[in-house]
């Protein structure tokens, strides 16, 4: 009986021992693949095992022996269900850092923390590019006005400027109070008496008044001055037609018109002053256009000229035929006036002018070049 008793626990024991080794080989292999599921080391999960069965579980935990050879991995036997957690373990050292992983998501923006202090300035950078002008800005107010500076120096005058424009007339003052009159000056010495004037028409005759009583006789008035004297005398001609002169007949050489000549003779005038005028109206052709003319008032008896006109200005030529009349607006030819006047004295004998004509052409013409009308030669004696 007691040997049966041995047995039975020398046989539990044995199972005990195949149990416990199975159970820490679990144990182990659990500890080697998820030692770190629950943050504890495999020391520490280790000593949490207890089996009655197994040789000292219910004791201390011895120290750890050497670390025996490793063996080869065997396999990966299929994971158990998972253990309750166990005491939260002391932290281990920290591993060494593992492989950066791929970055994750951005995460939501945490708060700004306070900001720090202002580090040391950098070196410039190099100058950027200058923007666009901004748009200027309203003015602002106008600051208070500054003290006044001292007066500067007076510069020296500097040259007149020119005169302006004379300035518009002002209003007319109010009139000022009359003065004191003053004294009387002398009498001027008398004038001259005037001319006599002109008698004026005479009145209707009125109707005859009572006869009046004779008055005294007055005194003896001054004679008055001698008044201008008459026209005495008057010597004219008048050749009013219109005459047309060859270029061979007036070519370099002075004459009258033909078949009436513009010519005054006095064969016998009383000796005195005359006033001696002449008038003419003359005309260019077109058949020698360019060639100058001239006119002149001859002194035939003295073999003087007392009027002369020479032109060779680009007027415009008239016909050959005839002069255009004060209507003919439209007809071609410039008229041009010789005329003038002059104070001659004459002693009694007989006396010529005459008005005559020239053209300077080297090549005469047989056509009419020049016309004349309205020659008129006046003498008025006058004293």
């Amino acid at each position: 009986m007691r040997m049966r008793s041995v047995q039975g626990l020398l046989a539990l024991f044995v199972l005990g021992a195949f149990g416990c080794e199975g159970q820490i080989e679990t144990t182990t292999q659990a500890l080697s693949e998820e030692p770190a599921s629950y943050g504890q080391t495999e020391e520490a999960l280790s000593s949490s095992f207890y089996n009655p069965w197994c040789p000292g579980g219910g004791g201390s935990v011895g120290p750890t022996g050497p670390t025996g050879p490793t063996g080869p991995r065997g396999p990966t036997g299929a994971q158990g269900p998972a253990g309750p957690a166990g005491a939260r373990g002391a932290t281990g050292p920290q591993g060494p850092a593992g492989a950066p992983g791929a970055t994750g998501p951005m995460g939501p923006a945490g708060p700004m923390g306070p900001m720090g202090l202002m580090g040391p300035a950098g070196p410039q950078g190099p100058a950027g590019a200058p923007g666009a002008p901004g748009a200027q800005g309203p003015a602002g107010p106008a600051g208070p006005q500054g003290p006044a500076g001292a007066p500067g120096a007076t510069g020296e005058m500097g040259p007149a400027g020119p005169q302006g424009p004379a300035g518009a007339t002002g209003a007319t003052g109010a009139q000022g109070p009359q003065g004191p009159q003053g004294e009387q000056g002398p009498i001027g010495p008398m004038g001259i008496p005037g001319a006599d004037g002109a008698p004026g028409p005479a009145g209707a005759t009125g109707p005859t008044g009572p006869q009046g009583i004779p008055g005294p006789m007055g005194p003896q008035g001054d004679m008055g001055p001698e008044g201008p004297a008459g026209v005495i005398d008057v010597y004219r001609v008048a050749v009013e037609t219109d005459y047309g002169m060859t270029g061979t007949s007036i070519a370099g050489s002075y004459q009258p018109t033909p078949t009436e000549p513009a010519t005054l003779t006095v064969t016998a005038p009383e000796p005195g002053t005359y006033l001696l005028s002449w008038y003419a109206e003359i005309m260019r052709t077109t058949a020698v256009p360019g060639a100058m003319f001239a006119a002149r008032l001859r002194d035939v008896t003295n073999n003087a000229t007392r009027g002369f006109l020479r032109d060779g200005s680009g007027v415009d030529n008239g016909a050959v035929g005839a002069m255009p009349n004060d209507t003919d607006f439209f007809a071609t030819g410039d008229i041009l006036p010789f005329s003038g006047s002059m104070v001659v004295t004459l002693t009694g004998a007989s006396q010529t002018y005459r008005l005559e004509y020239a053209q300077s052409s080297t090549s005469p013409s047989a056509n009419v070049v020049l016309r004349a009308r309205r020659q008129r030669i006046t003498l008025m004696r006058v004293q």
